[in-house]
């Protein structure tokens, strides 16, 4: 078994920004910024009914996993993390997702789980996935979250931080795997739906020790009246929107990058047939 905790390769010619960036900053405390994306679902919603009834169910959460999935393997510079003051970009694009599980003595629990290879997957397959890891955590069978919530819960509290920085550095700086936790537990981007709890904006802080440079909350899909433009005018109709709020590590990303990551996304709702099935190709974003 490798003792690599992620797969990795260095970014070759870095750009005279992210050097700035990276020798301003020391860690993902401070180099945030924010933006909030709307995205119509118009056409995304019509998608999900024309699929089958036997199938998964699908949801917001499913398709936004596979435009970012997408459009992080078309622009990968914001798929990576720093070590030792430079960056390196991991090989798979993973997705971490906090989901609220209902367990059989009707509490809920806040828990956590990891779809690799996003961009690989369709929206049916990422759904399938998620709901079955989902169903594991409910019935107490992912022994990963197990043992790494069990640890957790033998350390005192002023202990935890420490722990958590410790691994860490030793995760991603030293990039090797501690025993009883999952390699890359995190990946590059973590999803939340805040919209569940009737939440239309929100933004969460970047966690030091993940070394996640994007976070992504959900909010509430809402029918929203759209100034829409074709042949024939403009007019106003009602929609379905999402936002897209966003808290993104500023050493990775500038302006220019995030506006075509913003592109890609941006087409992959526009384009459901095409995009959301398995096989299409990102270089065409």
């Amino acid at each position: 078994m490798s003792l690599r905790n992620v797969e990795i390769a260095p970014l070759r010619r870095t750009p005279p920004f992210r050097k700035i960036a990276i020798g301003t900053w020391t860690g993902p405390g401070d180099p945030q910024i924010y933006g909030t994306l709307e995205v119509d679902l118009t056409r995304a919603l019509a998608w999900r009914d024309r699929q089958p009834a036997d199938g998964p169910r699908i949801t917001v959460t499913h398709m936004v996993a596979r435009a970012l999935g997408l459009a992080m393997r078309r622009y990968p510079d914001l798929n990576g993390f720093i070590r030792f003051k430079r960056i390196y970009l991991r090989k798979s694009v993973d997705i971490f997702f906090q989901v609220t599980v209902r367990h059989d003595s009707g509490r809920n629990d806040l828990a956590g789980l990891r779809i690799t290879e996003v961009d690989r997957k369709g929206v049916a397959r990422i759904a399938e996935e998620m709901a079955a890891k989902v169903e594991r955590v409910r019935q107490r069978r992912d022994t990963e979250l197990q043992k790494t919530s069990k640890m957790l819960s033998m350390l005192p509290g002023w202990l935890v931080g420490f722990f958590l920085n410790l691994s860490g550095f030793v995760s991603y700086a030293l990039n090797l795997r501690l025993p009883g936790i999952p390699p890359d537990q995190f990946g590059g981007c973590m999803v939340t739906n805040v919209g569940s709890m009737g939440l239309d904006v929100a933004y969460a802080p970047l966690v030091p020790y993940a070394r996640t440079p994007l976070i992504i909350l959900l909010g509430e899909a809402k029918r929203r009246p759209v100034v829409v433009e074709d042949e024939e005018g403009e007019r106003i109709e009602a929609r379905t929107i999402v936002t897209l709020n966003a808290t993104i590590d500023h050493r990775f990303c500038d302006g220019a990058l995030l506006a075509k990551m913003v592109r890609a996304i941006q087409a992959v709702f526009a384009d459901p047939d095409r995009w959301f099935e398995e096989g299409a190709d990102p270089a065409e974003l």
